[in-house]
């Protein structure tokens, strides 16, 4: 990994690909309360780690287009919202993702006839992953296939997280796979690992998060299978760690 600079990045808001109408990332956290619980017979402070968080907030421009800016966020929705920022469009790129609920849609016309809309996202359930994708950013399987497989140097044994950005699918029900292999396929087959629930092309635009416990080969690869037409995705994973709060 190299310093980068922030261009050609990517934003998906539950399926919705907003890539071409948010204009900036205004902040991406994942903070931890600090509990401070010194004693009367402490000479210094005391503190553990206490409950975990994150917040994605982003502007846009006005997009009232299908399935833009506009159909995306300006109904408030009190369900979970998976909300994916990719890096890039490479295999391996770095993704903040995060399940969320929606805070706000506020909009702003300024003095040079610019329209615009801040948007706030708060962390619910499980705190911001930092993961990387397993797609080349928004990848497209035109029919039941797999991708190139990504290389993590090792192989672990803490599980792993997973989020799915659905963004279209022209016809069918496609159902994708994350699989596995110790050697990239040459004398270890792959194996699925991890499965995502299989999406009519009538539900896109949608998105997944789905963990699996245990032992996670070196090689990753996604697999799409299903008879299906012109499926645009994005796939990023995390590895888990003895540092995680709760197991996947």
């Amino acid at each position: 990994m190299a310093k980068k600079s922030g261009l050609g990045q990517q934003i998906f808001v539950h399926g919705y690909d907003l890539s071409g109408d948010v204009s900036a990332i205004d902040n991406a956290s994942s903070p931890r309360e600090l509990l401070d619980l010194t004693a009367l017979n402490a000479s210094a402070h005391e503190r553990i780690m206490g409950l975990s968080d994150g917040n994605l907030a982003v502007s846009s421009w006005f997009n009232d287009a299908t399935e833009q800016e506009h159909a995306a966020y300006k109904g408030l929705p009190t369900t979970d919202r998976i909300l994916t920022w990719a890096f890039g469009a490479t295999r391996g790129d770095v993704a903040a993702c995060l399940v969320s609920k929606q805070m706000n849609y506020n909009g702003s016309r300024g003095s040079d006839g610019s329209l615009s809309f801040s948007i706030d996202s708060q962390a619910t359930g499980v705190s911001l992953d930092w993961c990387e994708t397993l797609t080349t950013g928004k990848e497209t399987h035109s029919s039941a296939g797999s991708s190139t497989s990504r290389d993590d140097s090792a192989a672990t044994s803490a599980g792993m997280v997973a989020y799915l950005e659905i963004t279209d699918c022209d016809s069918g029900t496609p159902t994708v796979t994350i699989q596995e292999s110790s050697d990239n396929g040459s004398g270890d087959a792959w194996a699925t690992v991890l499965s995502f629930t299989a999406v009519g092309y009538a539900s896109a635009p949608t998105a997944e998060r789905v963990t699996v416990s245990g032992a996670v080969e070196r090689y990753l690869r996604i697999t799409t299978t299903g008879t299906f037409s012109n499926l645009d995705f994005c796939v990023s994973t995390r590895r888990g760690t003895s540092q995680d709060d709760v197991a996947f």
